[in-house]
């Protein structure tokens, strides 16, 4: 009950967060998130819903959090986390912990070590 209740939490970040990003772009996010969680299966989702983290979970309500069942982006997403929460997936993010949209430019961003830049996304690590 516990990997499943972490694996929706986990799709429904890389849902969020990256669907329309290329697939290595959406695992990136869910090595992000695993990498917060340091691999916990049971801090996954108290990281994914902890406040201003996450931008989706700022701007929808907790009743919006359920993802349309019959999307292809939705099913992607489920197999992407299942098969990182499962340890498939290499880490191409070099341990990243943070992310953002190359649109933006946080504050917090010049205290971190960039990592990568997969699409629309940039990624970084604490120094």
């Amino acid at each position: 009950m516990l990997v499943q209740a972490a694996t929706l939490c986990l799709a429904l970040n890389i849902y969020h967060e990256a669907r329309g990003e290329p697939v290595k772009g959406q695992i990136a996010v869910g090595l992000v998130t695993m990498n917060r969680a340091n691999w916990n299966v049971e801090k996954i989702c108290p990281v994914v819903y902890a406040p201003k983290q996450f931008s989706w979970t700022s701007i929808k309500k907790p009743s919006e959090y359920h993802p349309p069942t019959h999307n292809k982006s939705w099913k992607k997403a489920q197999n992407l986390a299942e098969r990182i929460i499962k340890g498939e997936m290499e880490d191409h993010t070099k341990g990243a912990t943070y992310f953002h949209a190359q649109s933006v430019n946080p504050y917090w961003s010049s205290s971190l070590e960039r990592t990568v830049v997969i699409g629309n996304h940039i990624f970084y690590a604490s120094r």
